[in-house]
């Protein structure tokens, strides 16, 4: 099996190490910066890194995007082009202009694409779908969450103000990168139906995109949510807590447990997980591949990501237009 990443920053390169760890014997990379090309073809001579996109994605039964959004769109065709299954990192685009199209061609040439929402793949966030599903909590009536990190110390080293992050045409800013947290809302929460947000730059971050989103949102069920999401947050955090008519749910992402309360016996349930960070990347490699040789379905697919991009859209209009949006 021949598989091609596609973007060798540092998720591109995570991607990597973890394709050749579970056993794909091929690997092809490229990325745009030559300077990228060489360090990686250093720091992985397993891999063939390619002088070009073309020599990359040439044979490649499957395609993995980690570029900024706003190239998701075109390496995905040329990716199509070439009959190649593609696993697109988060957010799918930069707008969901096109995808349909794109999405349509792959479903009726039987290729599979799997939207990169790595939450997914995390056992914490598993359980808790368990727990919803049986009922653990009743009803679901509101739900809320935050999703934050300061976006000078992401990189260590790099310079944010010359990232792509920085750069609102392609694709950088808050409401996209952080998208992570509308996908795992409408993953365990259902679909959302309408939005009202603030999406704006309000810190002292000298970028040309949005450094804050917060979403007021209804979900199909009629439930209530909040999704705060931003990039300068010094202490970086990932929560939510889900209440229902008979309990509540909390996942801190730096404590890595669950909690549940259960009001008839009025106590809380502790669910702790030793995982370690890369372990849902692992998954979501094996998962995908699992996906090219037809054994499964994406667990968060090309439509799936795109509903996650409506949201995005409904947020961005609500925002410029200070009103509730339908989705």
């Amino acid at each position: 099996m021949k598989l091609a990443i596609v973007g060798l920053g540092s998720i591109g390169r995570r991607h990597l190490q973890n394709f050749r760890a579970i056993g794909v014997d091929e690997l092809t990379a490229y990325d745009a910066a030559p300077a990228q090309r060489d360090s990686a073809a250093r720091q992985f001579p397993f891999a063939s890194v390619t002088p070009t996109l073309e020599a990359a994605l040439d044979g490649a039964q499957g395609v993995v995007i980690c570029t900024p959004p706003d190239s998701h769109l075109a390496i995905a065709r040329m990716g199509v082009d070439r009959s190649a299954h593609l696993m697109i990192e988060k957010p799918l685009t930069q707008s969901a202009a096109g995808v349909e199209t794109l999405l349509r061609e792959c479903d009726d040439k039987g290729l599979r694409v799997l939207t990169a929402y790595n939450w997914r793949y995390w056992p914490p966030m598993q359980l808790v779908e368990k727990m919803l599903k049986a009922g653990r909590i009743g009803a679901l009536r509101a739900a809320r969450t935050e999703y934050a990190y300061h976006l000078s110390t992401r990189y260590p080293g790099a310079d944010y103000r010359t990232f792509y992050m920085a750069d609102a045409k392609q694709g950088g800013g808050c409401l996209l990168d952080e998208s992570h947290a509308i996908d795992y809302m409408r993953w365990l929460c259902g679909e959302i139906t309408e939005v009202s947000a603030v999406v704006d730059h309000i810190s002292s971050l000298e970028i040309a995109t949005d450094d804050l989103a917060d979403l007021t949102v209804r979900f199909a069920s009629g439930a209530i949510g909040s999704i705060h999401m931003n990039l300068f947050a010094w202490n970086v955090h990932s929560h939510f807590e889900l209440m229902g008519e008979q309990g509540v749910i909390q996942w801190r992402r730096l404590e890595n447990d669950i909690r549940l309360f259960d009001p008839t016996a009025n106590r809380w349930e502790v669910y702790p997980s030793g995982g370690q960070l890369n372990d849902m990347y692992v998954e979501e490699a094996k998962h995908f591949i699992a996906c090219m040789r037809g054994e499964t379905k994406p667990v968060c697919d090309g439509w799936d990501g795109l509903k996650t991009m409506r949201v995005i859209e409904a947020a961005r209009k609500s925002a410029a237009e200070r009103r509730w949006v339908t989705v």
